[in-house]
């Protein structure tokens, strides 16, 4: 049912922490109530604070991180900024150019091969690769990822030793290869006997190498049960090897598994036919989202989860093929990233990895976008930050979908929070709204409001969503007023509820600075302005405009 309830400009309801600077509304009759359970029965899996983690393209690795000695400082003062509101991401470096890297003893920084319009032949990594893991955030892990696409034992092998010898205690899980569903056919045969065959061969002699490397000595929390299987695309191909598939075929007989990856991409500029597809409104269909993950990622979910194991999305963003020009380089990218993370929270995954990159010239012959000049990287507009300056992108910059990070990052920020989704009756357009609940031991905490709906420059209303937290504000206006405050179940004193608001002048925003989280911008990866929160005020309204989100904290 389409929103007919656009009733105020986002200036007129901004609220500061300052009683004075409020002016509610009378009543609240054009507002919708959520079905919001008080606890947490029927909610997810308890997530931890690495549940909003990444996938790094590895080829790439020097542009976003530098090397040991001088790292980037542009992408570590954003991992830095995410670890400061509460996350703690899980680095994956991976993607398809991990299926054709090698590790040589005697090389240096991670060195590309390429063809002259910057398609990637090899990966070359020394132990300075390793090394450069030490200057992420303390406490950050890693997934060691593995060649596999090349064939040879002996090079997956080589990076599986190389990373416990230079890392022993940030190497978290191992995964061998990327996407087998885009390997040459003749591989297996399409046979999904014969890929778990290899690939139980494989880790097996793999697990031997890095238990003789770690040997007695051995104190790393990395035990039998370490790695990730699958890490299928959904794409329909003759390969069956998705969790779904595997599971049953046995692929964990001997207990190696940790978790079952699976790759998530509901759009594509691979090819005209799907980058027509790819626009703004399609992003942000919250519905058709739902949908994909019901229908391409859950039945691969459920499987892992059936047999007693956790399962993640190992790799994801909005746009295969590097995303699409004035679509993922958006505002709207960071209202899709928030959406689709909490639809999979809700699914029960474990981490989601948000993938970033460059154009991959190999990947599609008509493909959107292309490399830079001379092969140079064409950064893809998927990602949270151009990390270096280039022909192609401009200069090295912080992109509009970051600060959809630091709404994560708050949302998850208490260890072992339980989510689930929320239902309205009416009163929203269905199709760009979401709501969610955050539960912290088994104790409302938080309320995650979505209003998807793309609101331009040019658009005839502000699609706002008036949505009814009666239940959870003061009882009264002397009690807002600041002489006390009683709680849902009339219990009196507490904290009183607030909220922080993820928004930008439109969807189609694409200068940083104008986006904000908790009113500052993080151009140049640094915080701009100061934090501003709205207090829940005592007629218990919150309103959030179209291409808007708000994170409400209730306790």
């Amino acid at each position: 049912m389409k929103a007919s309830i656009a009733l105020f400009s986002p200036a007129a309801i901004l609220m500061a922490t300052d009683p004075a600077f409020c002016h509610p509304s009378p009543g609240h009759r054009n507002a919708v109530k959520l079905n919001i359970p008080d606890t947490a029965i029927g909610a997810s899996i308890a997530h931890s604070t690495s549940f909003s983690s990444f996938s790094f393209e590895p080829a790439f690795w020097v542009e976003f991180f530098g090397n040991g000695s001088s790292p980037n400082p542009l992408t570590f003062r954003l991992l830095d900024l995410i670890t400061q509101h509460g996350g703690q991401p899980l680095i994956r470096p991976g993607g398809i150019t991990m299926d054709s890297m090698i590790f040589d003893a005697s090389a240096g920084d991670p060195v590309r091969t390429t063809s002259a319009t910057g398609g990637v032949y090899r990966t070359t990594v020394g132990p300075a690769y390793y090394e450069s893991w030490s200057n992420f955030p303390n406490g950050t892990k890693f997934v060691s990822t593995l060649n596999f696409g090349n064939d040879s034992l002996d090079i997956a092998i080589n990076m599986a030793v190389a990373s416990v010898m230079y890392q022993p205690d940030l190497v978290e899980y191992f995964e061998l290869g990327n996407e087998p569903t885009n390997y040459d056919e003749s591989r297996w045969n399409d046979s999904t006997a014969a890929y778990v065959a290899q690939w139980k061969n494989w880790t097996a002699a793999i697990d031997t190498a890095v238990n003789a490397t770690l040997g007695a000595s051995d104190t790393t929390d990395l035990g039998n049960e370490r790695w990730w299987a699958s890490s299928a695309t959904t794409d329909v191909t003759g390969l069956h090897v998705r969790p779904a598939d595997i599971i049953p075929a046995g692929v964990n007989s001997a207990d190696q598994v940790a978790e079952y990856s699976i790759h998530s991409y509901p759009f594509s500029t691979c090819d005209p036919d799907r980058a027509a597809l790819a626009t703004i409104e399609n992003i942000l269909n919250h519905t058709g989202l739902a949908q994909y993950a019901d229908v391409e990622i859950y039945p691969s979910a459920k499987a892992a989860l059936d047999a007693g194991s956790r399962w993640v999305i190992g790799e994801f963003n909005s746009i295969s093929c590097s995303g699409n020009p004035n679509v993922s380089d958006t505002f709207a990218q960071a209202l899709w990233v928030v959406d689709s993370e909490l639809i999979y929270a809700t699914r029960n995954a474990s981490s989601c990895h948000l993938h970033q990159g460059a154009t991959l010239a190999f990947q599609s012959t008509d493909q959107v976008n292309t490399a830079g000049a001379n092969g140079t990287p064409g950064f893809s507009t998927y990602d949270m930050l151009y990390p270096e300056s280039s022909n192609l992108r401009g200069e090295a910059r912080v992109l509009p979908s970051f600060a959809g990070q630091l709404f994560l990052a708050e949302a998850f920020a208490t260890e072992g929070t339980r989510i689930q989704n929320l239902t309205v009756q009416d009163g929203v357009d269905q199709d760009y709204f979401a709501a969610y609940a955050f539960y912290d031991k088994d104790t409302l905490s938080k309320l995650a409001i979505i209003n998807l709906h793309p609101y331009y420059a040019n658009s005839t209303s502000d699609y706002t969503a008036s949505i009814d937290l009666l239940a959870y504000a003061h009882q009264s206006h002397d009690e807002w007023q600041g002489k006390g405050w009683y709680g849902r179940h009339g219990e009196r004193g507490g904290k009183q509820p607030y909220l922080k608001r993820l928004t930008a002048p439109y969807t189609n925003e694409k200068d940083e600075a104008k986006v904000t989280w908790a009113g500052q911008a993080f151009t140049n990866a640094t915080a701009n302005g100061a934090v501003r929160t709205e207090r829940l005020g005592w007629e218990g309204v919150v309103r959030v405009r179209g291409s808007e989100a708000v994170l409400v904290f209730l306790n």
